[in-house]
């Protein structure tokens, strides 16, 4: 089996996270996990997945908004963790409001 790296945990919070069902998930599944494919239809945050850290996998969701989210973390982790260090010396109330908002008119949103 391989090691698993015990700092690997999800980075978004989602409703209906299963980190606190992951004893109880862990139950119901296969004894070797490296000998399979491990499938996730609706990743979330990826408690499940996080946990797991299949040797293979497949994850999916809905919310293409998250699978960009997972997409640009697996090609561009770099570029990704770059830009977010621009923000540390903006965290306050006034800019977290004002990014959230982004995402409330669709048009633009979908146009950025």
């Amino acid at each position: 089996m391989v090691q698993k790296d015990p700092l690997v945990k999800p980075c978004l919070k989602w409703a209906g996270g299963k980190r606190q069902l992951l004893s109880r998930i862990r139950e119901y599944l296969p004894g070797d996990r490296d000998d399979y494919i491990y499938y996730e239809p609706f990743i979330g945050a990826g408690a499940v997945f996080f946990s797991l850290q299949p040797a293979r996998a497949v994850i999916n969701d809905s919310n293409t908004q998250i699978m960009l989210t997972y997409t640009v973390i697996r090609k561009n982790v770099e570029d990704l963790i770059g830009l977010l260090k621009t923000y540390q010396d903006r965290n306050d109330r006034d800019f977290f409001y004002r990014i959230r908002n982004l995402d409330r008119d669709a048009e633009k949103f979908d146009g950025q």
